[in-house]
């Protein structure tokens, strides 16, 4: 459950509590009063949520004293059993919020990518898998990808245009040092961690399809402790790595698997966290929005299914 709390014109008490008995909330109080505001704060299911926030939303047009705040919950007493496994959608509110900051482009981003750059380049030259799986833990490219499928669900062409900015210019940045490495770094062989990741086979199409599917999942039912396993499967940055140091030292058909491996992962990852978002029934509140959003998504899936169609018949040539 969450508690959203509506502080409006006092004038607005009986149809924000009207709103709060017609999609069941659990329970709804007066927060505060006065002769001009009112807050009204209401417990209610994840699941009934969206609707109730966007019902507020449109009670709200046009007018300047009238807010709308979301609290997570995380005790309730007396517990109730009827909703303590509940792993609903969360509201679009929530994930904006969330994949907004992942996704954004600044310099704790940009340090978060060349410190995984620095940790996986090393595990990569040096065959060691630990050092590999700590990179994949802070996957900084996980962030934006998510954005992207997020934005491209909503049909919200400036979030799309901000998501791919960031995402390149973060695979840009990894790409730049990992070429660097790949100049300063004395010996550099082709190790077996390496070569594991010049070359894209059905299973690894399989396994980026899957992983988007369940970072879709784990960030719209905000279980984030799934995401860390999505995190260290998706491995966006392994690839980026490994095409920077086949770069800097002449591994020219190496590094153009790489580089195929890289867009395998990137295009299943947002092809199926897409369409799991939209089948999580996300999508924009206003009827004349959503038919953008479907257009939208529309061409971002036939897109990502090109993008892996050309991959496949890649492989098979």
């Amino acid at each position: 459950m969450i508690t959203i709390e509506a502080i409006a014109p006092a004038s607005h008490e009986d149809a924000i509590i009207r709103l709060a008995k017609q999609n069941n909330a659990r329970d709804h109080w007066i927060s505060s009063s006065s002769d001009k505001q009112i807050g009204i704060k209401i417990l209610i299911e994840k699941s009934r949520s969206q609707k109730l926030l966007d019902q507020l939303q449109a009670l709200m047009e046009g007018k300047s004293n009238f807010r709308v705040l979301a609290y997570p919950l995380e005790i309730a007493l007396p517990y109730d059993k009827s909703s303590g496994n509940n792993t609903s959608t969360q509201s679009r509110e929530a994930l904006l919020s969330e994949l907004k900051t992942q996704g954004k482009l600044d310099g704790h981003y940009l340090m978060l990518v060349f410190l995984s750059t620095i940790v996986a380049a090393i595990g990569l030259i040096e065959n060691n898998v630990a050092v590999i799986i700590g990179a994949m833990v802070i996957a900084p490219l996980l962030g934006p990808n998510l954005a992207l499928s997020l934005s491209t669900t909503l049909g919200q062409v400036k979030g799309i245009v901000n998501a791919a900015r960031t995402l390149v210019i973060g695979v840009a940045f990894a790409l730049v040092l990992s070429v660097l490495l790949a100049f300063i770094y004395p010996n550099i062989t082709l190790t077996p961690e390496l070569m594991s990741r010049t070359h894209v086979g059905m299973e690894a199409l399989a396994l980026a399809l899957a992983s988007g599917a369940a970072a879709a999942l784990s960030i719209t039912t905000g279980v984030s402790s799934v995401l860390v396993g999505v995190m260290v499967a998706v491995a966006l940055l392994p690839p980026t790595v490994t095409l920077g140091i086949c770069l800097g030292i002449g591994a020219l058909p190496q590094a153009e698997g790489a580089a195929l491996l890289l867009l395998a992962n990137i295009a299943s990852v947002n092809l199926t966290a897409q369409v799991t978002m939209r089948i999580k029934g996300i999508k924009p509140r206003e009827v004349e929005k959503q038919r953008t959003a479907l257009t939208i998504f529309i061409v971002g899936t036939l897109f990502w299914c090109g993008l892996i169609g050309l991959l496949i018949y890649r492989l098979s040539v």
